[in-house]
């Protein structure tokens, strides 16, 4: 029994080190676009400071990892960045968000009566205008991919799951990943114009965290696919065109989704 305790203590203990320093290390990076934003405080900001703050997950990890019981970042990173689960998994996870992408662009041309701007696809005025959809694509794969991904569900998951099932798991994942979010609303555009759609921002992030737990549990909690999942997503709903029509397509289809995935998450006991 003590040894139990003890075991729990830790696993807490594990938990607050990551929560603390994901969540300090993000909003510390995003504080001077807030303050900017809302009091035109003029604070100096780094060229993609927003995306800085992405790495705040890895860093929680990263701290995490240091905390005694803990089998090393060397180990860590093994499991974490495996290739070695079957690839059905990487073609399931470009596969469905270009799928949510393709039916996204159908209802925007039967809504509007016209197809989205191509040359403009993907593109936000987040990133140099002289980016192309290749080089924003891997830019969102390398921060918010890896940088989140590497926390959510490359540790806090299968902390998580190790006392609740994968569905519990996944939601309790949510709820953080939502709080995390929050400055964002204050300073950023995609997220001061959501308006009374941040519920469906929010069902459509608790219902992504499931479909990226369903994903990771069958890769063998390699994060690969998910970061591929999580970069194309980013690709489709962050971009300038994809404000109205196409983001809220491709979050209602996520929802679905993770709808359907409900009780097979849920027989995945811890």
């Amino acid at each position: 029994m003590h040894s139990l305790v003890k075991s729990d203590s830790s696993s807490t203990r594990k938990l607050i080190v990551f929560i603390l320093v994901t969540f300090g290390f993000t909003w510390l990076c995003w504080l001077p676009l807030l303050l900017n934003k809302q009091f035109e405080a003029g604070l100096p900001v780094l060229p993609g400071q927003f995306y800085l703050g992405s790495f705040g997950p890895l860093l929680g990890t990263l701290a995490s990892l240091k905390q005694p019981g803990e089998e090393g970042f060397a180990a860590w990173c093994r499991t974490a960045f495996s290739l070695s689960f079957p690839k059905k998994w990487l073609i399931l996870a470009a596969g469905l968000p270009l799928a949510y992408g393709a039916v996204a662009i159908l209802v925007h041309t039967l809504i509007t009566g016209h197809p989205p701007d191509m040359r403009q696809f993907g593109l936000t005025s987040d990133l140099p205008p002289q980016f192309g959809i290749w080089m924003t694509s891997l830019v969102w794969m390398l921060t918010f991919g890896i940088g989140e991904e590497s926390g959510w569900r490359g540790y806090l998951l299968p902390q998580l799951h190790q006392r609740y099932s994968l569905f519990t798991s996944a939601l309790l994942v949510a709820v953080i990943w939502m709080a995390w979010h929050l400055p964002a609303f204050w300073f950023n555009e995609s997220y001061l114009g959501m308006g009374f759609g941040v519920l469906g921002w929010a069902i459509s992030l608790t219902y992504g965290s499931v479909v990226l737990a369903w994903i990771c549990a069958g890769s063998r909690w390699s994060i690969v696919p998910v970061i591929v999942w999580h970069g194309i997503f980013d690709l489709l709903t962050a971009s300038d065109q994809a404000a109205e029509i196409m983001a809220m397509v491709c979050s209602m289809l996520v929802i679905i989704h993770g709808i359907l995935l409900m009780k097979i998450l849920g027989k995945r006991r811890a």
